[in-house]
């Protein structure tokens, strides 16, 4: 049984993980699930800690507990031609540069606190960030809304850009074209974008939570998440320093290659292979 996160253990004040009846399915999917799976699968030391942490006392044990780190999405091709890329500016009317958030509006991604940040920048210089993601649910809707309406209230419109929700098939582009990923959410303990951006040499700023710090180490800018300060400053260094760019980008490369897909498989392949022989002994016992 894999299990992403706790997040409805560690902040359910968060709407998307413990409104309209969300707490009490996650945790009674994950006391049920975990009590009774053979393997649990978590991303992180971390995730390990919270599993024990929450869920210990219902039987799961730290011999039943394997770590698989994610990898970046298999449909990402890094090899993106300059055609195709012209093709994603054309078609979304993308700034010539932009700091890129792939995320879904839940409240728990931060957006509000992006937007406000870019209208602090606007006397230092003007910081484009293109969003895109889905905005289907209810919760998701009025996240979307107020974000929206922060845009208009503080005047970033032009700076501000929604793509809506956007198919894999343009996604490498969206990463190839832009001058970094600025991702402050509040919730991990790890996050995909994150690997997907170092595929493509783009320069990371994140959250600077428990989690994250180990998933990125010195390859990105890890910012306060409640700062817009933070933030802002954050994504000013990034927006001007090209050096640090370049540095930031290596790093990620340098990071990402530590975890390939071949070890993955290898972790993949031991987790069945295990579960099966302790699924036998079980039948036999």
């Amino acid at each position: 049984m894999p299990v992403h996160d706790l997040q409805h253990m560690l902040q359910p004040e968060f709407p998307e993980v413990s409104a309209n009846g969300e707490w009490e399915q996650r945790e009674y999917l994950f006391r049920n699930g975990i009590r009774n799976a053979t393997l649990v699968l978590v991303d992180s030391e971390v995730g390990k800690e919270d599993l024990l942490r929450f869920y210990g006392r219902y039987g799961v044990s730290s011999d039943r507990i394997r770590i698989l780190p994610f990898l970046p999405a298999n449909y990402l091709s890094v090899d993106v031609p300059a055609k195709s890329r012209a093709e994603i500016r054309d078609r979304y009317c993308l700034p010539k540069r932009y700091l890129f958030y792939p995320a879904q509006f839940w409240p728990h991604k931060n957006h509000v606190r992006i937007v406000k940040a870019i209208a602090l920048l606007r006397k230092e210089a003007e910081v484009h960030v293109t969003f895109c993601g889905s905005n289907t649910t209810d919760i998701q809707k009025q996240t979307y809304l107020e974000v929206m309406k922060l845009v208009h209230d503080l005047k970033v419109d032009g700076q501000a850009h929604y793509l809506g929700y956007v198919p894999d098939e343009d996604m490498a582009s969206l990463y190839a074209e832009a001058t970094g990923l600025v991702m402050p959410t509040f919730f991990g303990p790890t996050n995909i974008p994150i690997l997907e951006a170092w595929a493509f040499g783009c320069p990371v700023i994140t959250s600077d939570i428990r989690g994250v710090q180990e998933q990125v180490g010195d390859a990105g800018l890890l910012v306060d998440i409640r700062s817009v300060e933070a933030i802002a400053a954050g994504m000013l260094r990034v927006w001007r320093d090209d050096l640090l760019r370049e540095e930031l980008a290596k790093r990620g490369r340098r990071r990402l290659e530590s975890y390939s897909p071949e070890e993955f498989q290898r972790r993949l392949s031991d987790v069945v292979q295990t579960a099966s022989r302790l699924i036998r002994e079980s039948r036999n016992n």
